[in-house]
C-alpha cells in the first residue's frame, strides 16, 4: 500500500498544479490604472431637476478613476440638491454664476429632460461655455445639451451629435449634425445619450490629455476578468483530473495483483 500511495503522490501533484494554473489563468486580476488626469479638474453642469443620471455618473467615475477632481455646479435655482430623471440626487458645489473658470481645465454638461428647460437658455452657462472654448479648455455635451454649446455660438461649422430630437437645434445654430454615439471636434466632444457615456468620458480624457492612446487602450481594452466559464472549466478540470487518477490507481493495484 506505501509503494501504491507513493506512486500516486507525484500524479496528484501534478494534477493540482494544472488546475491552479488553469484558475490563476481565468482569474487574473486586472491591472492598475495610471492616474492620466492628475492634478486636472473637471467641472460638470447638471440641471437642478431632471438631470440624467448616468450622464453624471458614469463619466465623473471615470475622470475620477483617472485622477481628475470633479465639481458638479448647477443654476442659481438650485438649492444645493439637484434631483434626476429617476429619482438620484446629487450635491450641488456652487452655481453657475459663481465659477472660477480659470481653476478648471475642461467643463462638461450632463443632458436629461432638465437641461431644456435649465440649461438651454441659461445666459451665465452660455458666457461660461464661450468663454471656456474661447480658452482652449475641453468643452463637452451629452444628449441634450449640446443644444447649449449650439447656443453658445461654438458649434458654429462644426461636427457635431446629440440625442435625435435636438438634432435640428443644432443644424439651426450652424452645427454639422453626424449620426454617431461620441464626436470629437477641436476641443469639442458631443454624445448622444447614455448608453455612450462611457465612450464620452474617454474623448473628454482624451482631449484633456492630447494623448489617446494611453486612456483609450485602458477602457476599451476588457481588462482581464474571471471567464463567463472560468468555475465551470476549473470544476471540469478537477472531475478529469479525479478520473485520471483513478485509472491510475486501478492500474497500479492491476499491475500489484499481477506480481
Amino acid at each position: 500500500m506505501r509503494g501504491l500511495m507513493a506512486g500516486a503522490v507525484p500524479i496528484l501533484a501534478f494534477v493540482l498544479v494544472l488546475v491552479a494554473l488553469l484558475m490563476s489563468l481565468s482569474l487574473s486580476p486586472a491591472p492598475v490604472m495610471g492616474k492620466e488626469l492628475e492634478g486636472k479638474r473637471v467641472l460638470m453642469v447638471v440641471a437642478p431637476e431632471g438631470y440624467k443620471e448616468d450622464e453624471l455618473s458614469v463619466p465623473s467615475g471615470i475622470f475620477k478613476e483617472l485622477g481628475a477632481e470633479v465639481v458638479v455646479a448647477s443654476t442659481r435655482t438650485c438649492t444645493g440638491i439637484a434631483r434626476g430623471m429617476s429619482g438620484g440626487e446629487v450635491a450641488v458645489n456652487l452655481s453657475i454664476g459663481d465659477v472660477n473658470l480659470s481653476e478648471y481645465d475642461s467643463v462638461v454638461i450632463v443632458g436629461g429632460v432638465g437641461s431644456m428647460r435649465y440649461l438651454w437658455d441659461d445666459s451665465d452657462l452660455r458666457d461660461m461655455v464661450r468663454a471656456a472654448y474661447d480658452s482652449h479648455k475641453t468643452v463637452a455635451a451629452i444628449c441634450l445639451s449640446p443644444v447649449v454649446l449650439a447656443r453658445a455660438g461654438i458649434l458654429q461649422d462644426k461636427e457635431c451629435t446629440a440625442f435625435i430630437t435636438a438634432k435640428e437645434e443644432l443644424i439651426k445654430n450652424g452645427g454639422k449634425y453626424l449620426d454617431k454615439g461620441v464626436v470629437v471636434s477641436g476641443n469639442i466632444v458631443t454624445a448622444k445619450g447614455p448608453e455612450y457615456a462611457t465612450e464620452f468620458a474617454i474623448a473628454v480624457a482624451d482631449v484633456m490629455m492630447n494623448r489617446s492612446s494611453n486612456i483609450r487602450r485602458l477602457y476599451e481594452t476588457p481588462s482581464p476578468k474571471p471567464a463567463a466559464g472560468g468555475f465551470t472549466m476549473s470544476l471540469v478540470a478537477v472531475a478529469i483530473a479525479v478520473v485520471f487518477v483513478s485509472f491510475a490507481l486501478r492500474w497500479r493495484l492491476r499491475l500489484r495483483w499481477r506480481r
